[in-house]
């Protein structure tokens, strides 16, 4: 019996340090983020919906380097009074339909306090842009590339080696179509 007691003590005891486990300070002062973004983008760039994707990094000292890829799923919003699709004739109405892939670096720096990190950051990559006109309804598509920058600014609060946390950003286009506001909210590790 007094085996039995020693057995199941043990095997509670494994139970519940596995079950929280605790940051792992191993790589020193590296910290390695994964984590998933959802949100939307909105501005003059045109209705691009909803979006959906992950990131992921590393922080040394403070400083921040990662890869960031979305997928906005696409939206489709009607423009009246616009120039016909040729550019010809008399005002029509227009059916516009979006979509983007979003992928690239991102780098910032991080403020902590206590559970909660500020990071001001820029991200940089390839904007594809897909786009479909026509009266009544959308066409075929055709994509288009774009350099983006995104400059940006990230909350995170640590949740033991959880964190969550939301971010706001200008997407700009230096030679595409307009810009965008973007705001998103996070989930992931860090480990």
């Amino acid at each position: 019996m007094p085996r039995l007691s020693l057995l199941l003590a043990t095997a509670g005891l494994t139970v519940a340090v596995l079950a929280f486990p605790a940051k792992a300070n191993a790589l020193g002062p590296v910290d390695v983020e994964i984590g998933a973004r959802a949100g939307l983008a909105t501005g003059t760039l045109g209705p691009l919906g909803f979006g959906i994707g992950g990131r992921g990094g590393v922080s040394i000292l403070g400083l921040y380097a990662g890869i960031d890829v979305i997928d906005y799923l696409g939206a489709t919003a009607t423009c009246g009074g616009c120039s016909s699709p040729a550019g010809e004739g008399a005002p029509v109405v227009v059916k516009q339909s979006r979509s983007a892939l979003l992928y690239g670096f991102e780098a910032g720096y991080n403020f902590k306090i206590s559970l909660v990190t500020i990071r001001p950051q820029l991200g940089l990559g390839n904007f594809r842009l897909s786009s479909a006109y026509g009266a009544p309804t959308p066409g075929p598509s055709a994509s288009s590339n774009y350099v983006y920058f995104e400059p940006a600014v990230v909350g995170l609060v640590s949740l033991g080696v959880f964190f969550v946390g939301a971010d706001v950003g200008a997407l700009l286009l230096p030679t595409g179509p307009d810009s965008a506001l973007t705001v998103h909210g996070q989930i992931g590790v860090t480990f």
